[in-house]
């Protein structure tokens, strides 16, 4: 068990000493001095650790008490809303993939996870590069992440259950994946009249309207749909030219097999400990959108429901519900600013909002990852609570990142014989994988040095 006092237990010594001074002390953060475990995103509380996932360690030093070396420790027991920044190459598939490591059952023991309750991962894969998330690192391109390993007291190891979903068509190189297609029943009116270019309130968007109100409650398909347009007997005041846009439009959808009446099922990957990955890099944006958005929803909708019958059951001493789900699930999304837009149409930013703002009873956290801080609607990012900022250049960019910062951010660093006032500079100075981290329990950011991961990393660089 990593979470020690014992020196022996300990992640080793990869972090013994800092270029970076922090000018301001740390007054108020949750630490065991004797352990030198430091824990984000949970109050300090006499109890046994558990449910922790493990970062890194802390990369600075600072007046006052300096936490050098300290082990940084994530909390999964309450329901987060998490923003990863950073230009590409800074880290942030690396942190998505520490975190999903730190959730999900791993092939053998590890002690990146402290008593992890079972927890259900969707991730929204939008460069398709987490497959590798179910291998242990190996080959020659792994030689320097095994090294660092080495380092950091751990082992190689392997997600034991993750499934990998593509879209239909789709290159198959595992062998094994899932082809991904969406029931059509799952869509919501204004999510249909968006992929097709539509008006909600015009003459198209009332054909979809009836269509969907005929067909309500069946696991119809997109040729269902056509065919009740080709009949002719919906909405007869509308022009022929109108209808024939819509008939156009679905049968191009129908084209692209994304829709399918026995499409995935949410109730069906709902299982404790396993990661869905969903490798969409082949799917149009809006397409993107439209999957993260049947998943956000349908991930409140069922875990709402079962929450509430948990409650209900427990108050009443009635049964449990009859299927068990896990307490708690996690939904990471890949360059978030591709699905959830600060501006123009997109089906994922209202089922975002919601999943966000409605979702902590329902056991929901929701982690995004984006290079482009400025470009991500600014409705979702109201809700966080935690972030890790990693190196940033743009102005703009940097200032919306700060500007969601759930702390007071670092008013000075000193490096070498340099002194750093602005926070600005000092996030465009910072090295790959070392971000700041901040949450409601810490009186500031803190710099942490990422761990390696423990499987195989797929977002290096092409040689």
């Amino acid at each position: 068990m990593a979470f020690s006092n014992k020196l022996s237990e300990s992640f080793g010594k990869a972090i013994e000493q800092s270029p970076y001074v922090a000018l301001d002390p740390i007054v108020k953060y949750n630490y065991s001095p004797k352990g030198k475990n430091l824990i984000f995103g949970r109050a300090p509380a006499a109890e046994e650790p558990s449910d922790l996932l493990y970062l890194g360690k802390v990369f600075e030093t600072a007046t006052g008490t300096s936490l050098l070396g300290a082990d940084a420790w994530l909390d999964t027991k309450f329901p987060h809303v998490i923003y990863i920044t950073g230009t590409r190459g800074s880290g942030k598939s690396m942190d998505l993939g520490i975190i999903i490591e730190g959730l999900a059952r791993l092939n053998e023991p590890s002690p990146v996870q402290q008593n992890i309750t079972p927890v259900a991962t969707f991730l929204i894969d939008t460069q398709s590069q987490f497959w590798t998330l179910r291998f242990p690192p190996q080959g020659d391109a792994s030689r320097t992440q095994l090294s660092e390993l080495t380092d950091w007291n751990l082992q190689a190891n392997g997600l034991a259950d993750a499934a990998v979903f593509v879209p239909k068509g789709a290159t198959k190189f595992l062998g094994d994946e899932k082809e991904l297609t969406l029931r059509p029943r799952d869509v919501l009116h204004e999510e249909w009249c968006a992929l097709l270019g539509q008006e909600v309130y015009g003459p198209q968007g009332h054909l979809l309207a009836e269509i969907l109100e005929k067909l309500d409650g069946e696991d119809f398909s997109l040729d269902d749909m056509v065919r009740l347009l080709r009949e002719g007997r919906l909405s007869a005041s509308v022009a022929e030219s109108s209808r024939n846009v819509v008939i156009y439009r679905l049968t191009d959808y129908s084209r692209t097999g994304l829709f399918d009446p026995n499409g995935i099922n949410i109730q069906d990957l709902l299982v404790g400990g396993r990661c869905n990955i969903f490798m969409l890099r082949d799917l149009r944006d809006d397409d993107k959108a439209l999957v993260t958005a049947i998943l956000a929803r349908q991930l409140f909708i069922v875990m709402g429901r079962y929450h509430q019958q948990r409650r209900v059951s427990d108050f009443f001493g009635k049964d449990k519900p009859d299927r068990e789900f896990p307490s708690r699930v996690w939904l990471l999304v890949d360059e978030a600013h591709v699905v959830c837009p600060n501006s123009g149409a997109s089906p994922a930013r209202e089922a975002l909002v919601e999943y966000v703002k409605r979702g902590r009873d329902a056991g929901l956290s929701l982690v995004l990852a984006t290079q482009q801080p400025s470009a991500v609607d600014d409705r979702v990012l109201s809700q966080v609570n935690l972030s890790l900022s990693h190196r940033l250049t743009f102005q703009s960019d940097i200032n919306a990142a700060i500007g969601r910062i759930p702390t007071k951010t670092l008013s000075g660093l000193r490096i070498g014989g340099t002194k750093l006032s602005d926070f600005g500079d000092i996030l465009r100075l910072v090295g790959a994988g070392q971000c700041f981290v901040g949450d409601h329990a810490t009186s500031r950011t803190i710099l942490v040095q990422m761990r390696p991961r423990v499987t195989a990393h797929g977002g290096q660089s092409p040689i």
